[in-house]
């Protein structure tokens, strides 16, 4: 998984699992960013990362989810040199699961 890909993993993760994060002015500056998404997922990282640069508290937590997918990430790469077994990764719509996300976040 590239950087771009856990950038926004993570974003996705805090949307879901740390809401309290999130005012309604948060969601409401979320749901503009959403609706200019680019497909393009190195665009869609940037442009998460400028939005969560603004805001401290947010920024602190993405942080710690991106070191947990890192360490994950690097534990299954050795793993995987481990039994020498490839794996394969299907393509993911990361800009409709982000949209998919804020918008669940605001309920």
């Amino acid at each position: 998984m590239s950087f771009h890909e856990q950038n926004i993993e993570a974003f996705i993760q805090l949307l879901k699992n740390q809401r309290s994060l999130f005012s309604a002015q948060h969601r409401a500056s979320l749901d503009k960013l959403a609706a200019t998404l680019p497909d393009d997922e190195e665009k869609i990282s940037e442009a998460i990362a400028s939005w969560y640069e603004q805001h401290p508290k947010i920024l602190d937590a993405q942080l710690d989810i991106l070191n947990t997918l890192l360490t994950n990430e690097i534990n299954v790469s050795k793993a995987i040199a481990r039994t020498d077994s490839s794996a394969s990764s299907e393509e993911e719509n990361y800009r409709k699961k982000l949209i998919d996300a804020i918008k669940t976040s605001a309920r």
